[in-house]
């Protein structure tokens, strides 16, 4: 059985299980077949070919990372538009194609650059990096090298920068990756009349009622340790620890639930501890991040 080269794609609903949780089983239903529908013709629109769904994520090869790039741009596109977050990634290289369906490492590696996007994000591997024409190329962030499961060393991922409204850009200028430009986040937040910022040199932040905490917020809907914001590998994460959980508000989209898990924050919104934080609520963290060339 002879292999062929391809683009594999994986695309996952991001945080379904909430989903059916707070809409109810009918009307998530609904969302998730709808998620499902939307990302098959968004395939085929790019010459794509959709191999299987997997519950809520979808399996699809390209014969090249330019249409899977374009594809995976326009599922973030519309799944904002449905009000429904998804983590895409894509891998270039050898399967074994079987009866409408391949098989591989390339869409083991797939799968796993897939589960470590975060919700609204497109991740990438350095081989699909390489073979993106140099328009698509000049978006894509080096993040890290991961260890996945099974590989036997670590293997750099990239982030795809999609959103217009960031400000967060990434160049890479040669084949391979022989060279590349990063941005460092800096993370400011507004609580109350009280201005922090995030960085490299202060790069963890906690929030809570009790005293011990870097900001101390005495509200009722908060736990004494409630929850801590952290820059890890140029990413702005907050790690909810609290007993209410922890509300986000991403850029005036619709509020995101949190608790003991942990997500991440993106260009500019709104925190609140135990409550959600719409606009000129009192207790709201804002914040917004900027980025610095390195």
């Amino acid at each position: 059985m002879s292999s062929q080269t391809l683009t594999v794609l994986f695309a996952d609903l991001a945080g379904s299980t909430r989903l059916y949780q707070t809409k109810g089983d009918v009307e998530a239903h609904q969302q998730v077949s709808d998620s499902l529908r939307y990302m098959r013709a968004i395939v085929e629109r790019h010459q794509g070919t959709l191999l299987r769904t997997i519950g809520d994520a979808i399996l699809a090869s390209f014969s090249h990372p330019d249409l899977a790039y374009l594809a995976s741009i326009d599922i973030q596109r519309e799944h904002q538009n449905l009000d429904l977050s998804v983590r895409v990634g894509f891998h270039h290289g050898e399967v074994i194609p079987d009866t409408g369906d391949i098989y591989g490492n390339a869409v083991n590696l797939a799968a796993r650059v897939a589960a470590y996007a975060e919700a609204d994000e497109i991740c990438i591997t350095e081989e699909a990096v390489a073979q993106l024409s140099l328009p698509h190329r000049s978006s894509a962030l080096f993040l890290d090298r991961v260890d996945f499961k099974g590989m036997s060393s670590p293997m750099p991922v990239y982030r795809i920068h999609w959103n217009n409204d960031s400000a967060e850009t990434g160049i890479i200028t040669a084949v391979g990756r022989t060279q590349h430009y990063q941005t460092n986040p800096v993370l400011d937040l507004l609580i109350g009349e009280r201005r922090i910022r995030i960085d490299e040199g202060n790069s963890v932040l906690t929030f809570g009622r009790a005293v011990d905490n870097d900001v101390v917020i005495d509200i009722e809907s908060a736990s004494r340790n409630h929850a801590r914001i952290e820059l890890v590998r140029g990413r702005c994460l907050i790690h909810d620890s609290s007993t209410n959980g922890t509300y986000i508000i991403r850029g005036g989209l619709s509020s995101e639930f949190i608790r003991r898990e942990s997500a991440s924050l993106d260009n500019f919104g709104s925190i609140g501890l135990g409550f959600s934080p719409e606009r000129g609520s009192l207790h709201a963290i804002e914040y917004r991040i900027t980025t610095v060339a390195t």
